[in-house]
């Protein structure tokens, strides 16, 4: 019986708490040269995750719904990020 109760309360392998996705979300960005850590804000709720904040390139945009969807547990990506213009010095 003991036995059979530990089946049932062990957590699935495919299934993540949001933090835990969210962490590694965010660990990957930071490994990234490119990855933009401070203008992005990554929110994870029942597994879906949005991305949030401002991105300077396309390319960044691409990359970081990559990184987010090959993250175990992710159900679904929305990007809420808005193109912003690098300030240029004349």
């Amino acid at each position: 019986m003991a036995a059979l109760i530990g089946l049932f309360s062990e957590k699935p392998v495919d299934s993540r708490t949001d933090a835990e996705i969210r962490e590694q979300i965010v660990a990957e960005i930071d490994q990234q040269s490119w990855g933009p850590r401070v203008s992005t804000d990554v929110v994870v709720t029942n597994g879906v995750v949005v991305l949030k904040g401002a991105i300077t390139d396309e390319r960044e945009r691409a990359a970081l719904r990559v990184v987010a969807e090959n993250v175990p547990g992710v159900k679904d990506v929305y990007d809420r990020r808005v193109r912003s213009r690098r300030n240029k010095l004349l």
